[in-house]
């Protein structure tokens, strides 16, 4: 049956080998599993090289040249401002952190070459994102405002905590543990003497 309009069949139309040679070709190179070959089982205190397993070097050196057929891996110091905390087969040791003043943040620990920089927090700053270990970023403690007293002083970990003053009390600044008896308006008579 022909299609109605004159429409006719089309004018191209795959010859059978052609669609025979193209499912050919997609099934060898697309539809066929890919080959891996598989790496060698290494022990704990091995890495693998190709098909080979090299001793992997010590805490704060890396490689700097694998092992080979009659020789061992040859293991370098890690430079200054880098480290590596375990046994590797890195070929390049980890930059150290920099703890960032602009984020709050001191220099708890200073790195070494097989211990990363540990960050925490300025006097003054608490940590906002802690990241195992060390702190990422450190924000200012809270201020209390003036008719405000600080409950209690911040911590490493925890912002100052801020409570008002009873009626019949005031803390001119917000810095005071304690509201003292008065009025903020009396307070304020008395320093303009």
């Amino acid at each position: 049956m022909e299609p109605p309009g004159g429409w006719g069949s089309p004018p191209w139309r795959p010859a059978p080998k052609a669609v025979i040679l193209t499912l050919v070709l997609y099934l060898t190179f697309l539809g066929s599993p890919c080959y891996a070959p598989a790496l060698p089982s290494c022990k704990q205190d091995e890495y693998p090289v190709g098909s080979e397993c090299c001793p992997k070097c010590s805490p704060g050196f890396h490689v700097k040249q694998a092992c080979g057929e009659q020789t061992g891996t040859v293991c370098e110091p890690c430079p200054p401002g880098t480290y590596i905390a375990h046994f590797n087969g890195l070929s390049k040791c980890l930059q150290c952190q920099m703890c960032d003043p602009a984020m709050g943040l001191r220099t708890s620990r200073n790195c070494s070459t097989t211990e990363n920089a540990l960050c925490g927090c300025s006097p003054g700053h608490f940590c906002i994102i802690q990241d195992g270990d060390h702190c990422a970023a450190c924000r200012a403690y809270a201020t209390s405002s003036p008719g405000q007293r600080v409950q209690k002083g911040g911590t490493e970990s925890q912002d100052t905590l801020c409570q008002n003053c009873p009626l019949g009390t005031f803390s001119p600044n917000g810095t005071l543990e304690e509201c003292q008896h008065g009025t903020n308006q009396a307070w304020k008579s008395q320093t303009d003497l």
